[in-house]
């Protein structure tokens, strides 16, 4: 009886985390489409500075509300038998993931006033490979055993994506810090933001698809 019990009470949150992720990652996959086409509509030259504000605010909402679905998952360790060192571990990456993307909300929203905001939109592309990472795919570290759990009770065959997506975020988070400070010393910014933007949206994309 006490087992049953014990099902219950694990299983339950087990589902409904995993529903909560699943429709943030919706509105994550939304918003990674938008700043693709916003970025790809800035290097047409078509309002190159004002799209590249828009961009930076709609990534900064996606990382932000990664962070969120991150702490959704992270509330889920204890039950799965994590050590205390990878608690602490993904705890900093959520942490990580929240302020990075609540930086560059505020650098976009800064950028969206300014004639010329080269250097606050640079500083927050630096900011988004920075956070990428530090927070080194805490979603799918996260997510991870949650969602083995569901699939082992549909019998449903468990993706790949989500194993190396911690490794794609990395990657990402690197080119993008190279990007944002070759765009802060002066060399060709707006197009280097851009193409900074594209790929974090890319990235953002492709993990939505892999969950």
């Amino acid at each position: 009886m006490n087992t049953t019990e014990t099902h219950a009470v694990h299983g339950a949150p087990t589902e409904s985390t995993l529903s909560g992720i699943a429709g943030g990652s919706i509105a994550e996959g939304v918003g990674a489409i938008a700043a693709i086409a916003l970025a790809i509509i800035g290097l047409a030259g078509i309002l190159i500075n004002d799209m590249a504000a828009v961009a930076t605010i709609v990534i900064g909402a996606v990382i932000l509300m990664e962070g969120g679905l991150a702490g959704l998952a992270y509330r889920r360790l204890p039950s799965q038998g994590a050590s205390e060192r990878q608690t602490r571990e993904l705890g900093g990456g959520v942490t990580a993931e929240f302020f990075g993307g609540l930086a560059g909300i505020v650098l976009g929203i800064l950028g969206l006033f300014q004639p010329m905001p080269d250097t606050l939109l640079a500083v927050a592309v630096l900011v988004f490979g920075a956070t990428l990472l530090l927070g080194g795919g805490a979603v799918s570290h996260l997510i991870w055993p949650v969602q083995i759990q569901i699939q082992a009770q549909t019998q449903e065959a468990p993706g790949t994506v989500l194993a190396v997506g911690a490794g794609g975020h990395m990657l990402v988070g690197l080119a993008t810090v190279v990007l944002g400070i070759l765009a802060i010393i002066g060399l060709f910014p707006m197009t280097l933001i851009l193409v900074g933007l594209l790929s974090l949206g890319a990235s953002a994309l492709f993990q939505r698809l892999g969950r």
